[in-house]
């Protein structure tokens, strides 16, 4: 089933309820079954794990610059604060969670993950979540379960 009106959702990622990145975009066409699909499922996983890599790379690179910084200070016993952080992506419509997914954020340098910057890519994620929440074929089947 095609709902033929422009529909406004929000995409939200939140570091522990600190925003990072909030968007409204229009899905033209939106499949009212797509919620159900395997397809909207595995985009939002590959968006998590795109931000997730991007992350990786950029704490490298800090950790890479800075190694002297860190072989200097070794000796040095001060205790470090290990709080489990995590980052909340969602899918709002309508202002309700349309879907959403929790991925670490403790494991990335403290100064990678607070300074996250997703805006270069923003407009490809939309993109491709806009293309799955308008497509008609998509997978409902997961094992020998129908979503639907």
């Amino acid at each position: 089933m095609v709902n033929n009106d422009v529909n406004k959702f929000e995409f939200l990622l939140t570091l522990e309820k600190n925003i990072v990145i909030k968007r409204f975009f229009d899905v033209p066409n939106y499949n009212l079954e797509s919620k159900n699909s395997v397809d909207l499922y595995e985009c939002i996983k590959s968006v998590c794990k795109e931000i997730g890599d991007d992350l990786k790379d950029k704490t490298l690179d800090y950790l890479n610059e800075n190694a002297n910084y860190f072989f200097d200070s070794e000796g040095l016993n001060e205790p470090q604060e290990n709080k489990e952080e995590y980052f909340l992506l969602q899918i709002k419509f309508n202002e309700k969670v349309f879907i959403s997914r929790i991925f670490p954020a403790h494991i990335y340098h403290p100064k990678v993950r607070y300074a996250v910057d997703i805006r270069p890519k923003i407009r490809k994620i939309l993109a491709s979540i806009t293309n799955v929440l308008s497509s008609k074929n998509l997978d409902y089947k997961y094992l020998q379960y129908d979503l639907k």
